[in-house]
């Protein structure tokens, strides 16, 4: 009698139902691969080890120390919360199966449970998010307010647009130093999103830290292009400039 095989607590099997072994080409599972490794996050911890029968069936080791890594950045992934190369790797592994009409994918873990689970069936996402990304940005702060613990913050950034974001009581007094006078260059984890025609939008962000810009070189871009405006120059008293600059360059 042939004992059953014991589960390795490290395999993880990324279930492919489109092709089998003997017709998957080369270049596809290499695509399918780099998108594995780019969803796990974790490509010094993660081995390709074999190909089992049936189904393709990449069984992947990943080390001790890199699985709960990998089932937290699975969990954000799910939940939005994981870097944007996450999520983006999770739809192109899910278009790909779409497109190579498989049945089902999937990461399964050595118990059996599904890990994650590919929505080859599902009408393709529209968009997607919110997740958290960290970042600056720049703007003179407009309002500040409210009772809570974390303060709404509005700054105005360079271009006229507002962000709306939220601090600590601690660093928005210091913020409120600069009211309506000092850009400030606000650092913490800005939550976006991605709208369907590929527009990204950040809903609101969260300042940890911030300092004043005081050189004149990163303060205002308006006022640069201002200075720029303000030099004397004779083209400026031309009807047309456009059409004199083709004259020059063309003849009339």
């Amino acid at each position: 009698m042939t004992k059953s095989r014991k589960p390795n607590p490290n395999e993880y099997r990324f279930k492919i139902d489109a092709y089998s072994p003997d017709t998957m080409p080369l270049s596809v599972l290499i695509e399918y691969l780099k998108d594995a490794t780019e969803l796990l996050g974790e490509d010094n911890g993660t081995h390709l080890i074999r190909i089992e029968k049936g189904s393709t069936c990449p069984v992947i080791k990943i080390d001790d120390e890199a699985i709960p890594k990998v089932h937290k950045r699975v969990e954000d992934i799910i939940t939005g919360d994981a870097p944007p190369k996450a999520i983006e790797a999770f739809n192109r592994l899910t278009q790909r199966l779409r497109n190579d009409n498989a049945k089902s994918g999937g990461i399964i873990a050595p118990n059996g449970d599904k890990l994650i689970m590919f929505p080859v069936h599902e009408s393709p996402p529209l968009g997607y998010g919110p997740f958290n990304q960290q970042g600056v940005i720049d703007g003179i702060p407009v309002m500040i307010g409210g009772t809570r613990e974390q303060v709404p913050i509005h700054l105005e950034g360079r271009g006229g647009e507002t962000y709306v974001c939220h601090t600590s009581r601690a660093i928005a007094k210091r913020i409120a130093a600069h009211f309506f006078t000092t850009i400030i260059r606000a650092d913490g984890i800005g939550r976006w999103v991605r709208h369907p025609e590929g527009q990204w939008e950040m809903k609101t962000f969260k300042i940890n830290d911030f300092m004043p810009l005081t050189d004149e070189a990163d303060i205002s871009l308006r006022k640069s292009i201002a200075k720029i405006r303000a030099i004397p120059a004779k083209w400026k008293e031309l009807s047309d400039p456009v059409a004199e600059l083709k004259r020059i360059r063309y003849g009339s």
